[in-house]
């Protein structure tokens, strides 16, 4: 469903509505806990028909539904109109299959109610008293509430250097790698039970505790108090840029084919998840990814492990050139959203992910979508008396990815021992000589100038 704004045939842009769901004390959703009746926000499925089960109603636990792409303007600076698809302006129509009339409360942005459509049919325009920007709008039962956004971010002083992400567990009551609370969801297939945790998609998924970046973390929820207690809130993950880096420099060491160059830049910023590193033979470019640095910051997203740097400072990175000229150029980027891998053929068809995700990039980039590899297979051999020679394999399955990033390391939380190590584009295949008698586990991704798919399937190997 989309959204037509402007007036003539030749301003008219046209906007996908986001659907999103409210049901409350009517029997369908309920407490899990005890058993009582409760109200849950959520999504309403994509083509939604009337007779057939069209709400997905997430907990507050759950991964974030709505990501934002928020504007940030200098001091002084006025928004200009909504003009292009891509300036962070969002459509939301609210489904409400229920009894209660819920005040919906939206925090660090205010909405405009656009219209409210009965599910008689009939269109009721804004009543005189919600017309302009609000901060909360009555959704009631048996129509569709659609309200218009389009958030800007507060103004940070300067010499604050930027704010840093909201990087948490999904429920930091729980442990790391604890099913959340119903979203076993193949424990609860092979038990025969019924399934409750399902994706926007309406995939089924497990959902073990798992850190996630939520950028700036705001909320919306009914402001009714004893609902909000119910779990009617969800999360909104607000994605800001990240401040761009210095420019690099870089000094050559070594000689002939051995030569490296030491890349060195400044990091400006408190909120990035990785750095790209583009190099070319001549300062004009064209350029090519080199590598994808993770953030010492980030901790854990999208690259799991605890960060051990400062916030900002010196960053390098050390590249084999061997004779070859290069010059170099690089940029942050930070990846909000849940970038966990739910993909399971044993009970969704889910490929990769199954959240929605945001990049953002320090030079204001266009965003587009990479599909992450699938079926990462290994094999090992022995290559002496105290290494191996582990060969990694995977397909393939995005036709405009920049290369590889393959992430190794010495437990499965991928938060011991990791390291990264970059392909190029079109490369299926690995080498990698490691110590004799160790497991090791690998996942990988693919990227492309600002953005990265989601990880691959995680295969984990003994070397002999």
């Amino acid at each position: 469903m989309r959204a037509f704004l402007k007036s003539t045939v030749e301003e008219r842009l046209t906007i996908n509505l986001k659907p999103k769901m409210i049901q409350d004390e009517m029997g369908e959703a309920f407490e899990l806990s005890y058993g009582r009746m409760s109200g849950f926000l959520g999504v309403e499925t994509t083509n939604a028909q009337a007779g057939l089960q069209n709400m997905i109603l997430h907990p507050y636990t759950y991964p974030p539904d709505e990501i934002l792409d928020a504007i940030e303007l200098p001091a002084g600076v006025e928004m200009s109109p909504i003009a292009t698809t891509d300036d962070g302006t969002q459509i939301w129509k609210f489904t409400h299959n229920g009894v209660d009339t819920h005040p919906i409360h939206f925090h660090l942005y205010d909405v405009q109610l656009l219209n409210r459509v009965g599910w008689d049919g009939i269109v009721r325009k804004p009543d005189a008293n919600e017309l302009g920007w609000k901060d909360t709008v009555r959704v009631s039962p048996l129509e569709d509430t659609i309200v218009a956004l389009r958030p800007a971010t507060p103004f940070i002083p300067e010499e604050w250097g930027g704010l840093p992400n909201s990087i948490r567990l999904l429920d930091p009551s729980m442990p790391e790698g604890a099913f959340l609370e119903g979203a076993d969801t193949s424990i609860r297939e092979a038990a025969g039970l019924p399934l409750l945790a399902f994706n926007p998609d309406g995939e089924p998924v497990d959902i073990v505790n798992h850190f996630v970046n939520y950028g700036w973390e705001y909320v919306y929820h009914c402001h009714i108090l004893s609902h909000e207690e119910m779990d009617m809130m969800h999360s909104q993950v607000v994605g800001v840029a990240p401040a761009a880096p210095g420019d690099p420099t870089w000094v050559p060491t070594g000689s002939g084919n051995q030569t490296k160059n030491v890349i060195t830049w400044m990091d400006n910023s408190k909120n990035e998840t990785a750095f790209i590193i583009e190099r070319s033979t001549d300062p004009a470019g064209p350029w090519s990814i080199r590598a994808v640095v993770p953030s010492l910051t980030l901790g854990v997203v999208p690259f799991t492990g605890v960060g051990t740097g400062p916030t900002t400072g010196l960053r390098t990175y050390t590249d084999t050139v061997g004779r070859t000229i290069y010059y170099y150029q690089v940029y942050a980027i930070n990846v909000v959203g849940d970038v966990w891998n739910y993909a399971d053929p044993a009970f969704n068809e889910i490929t990769v992910g199954g959240w929605p995700t945001l990049t953002l990039d320090s030079r204001g980039g266009a965003i587009s979508a990479v599909i992450a590899p699938t079926n990462l297979t290994g094999s090992a051999a022995i290559k002496n008396s105290k290494t191996a020679a582990v060969t990694l394999n995977w397909a393939d399955n995005s036709s405009n990815e920049a290369g590889f990033l393959v992430q190794r390391a010495e437990n499965a939380l991928f938060s011991i021992g990791v390291v990264n190590t970059n392909t190029g584009a079109d490369i299926t295949t690995l080498v990698q000589t490691l110590s004799r008698k160790k497991t090791y586990y690998f996942r990988v991704l693919a990227f492309s100038g600002t953005i990265q798919s989601g990880w691959s399937n995680t295969f984990s190997i003994t070397t002999p």
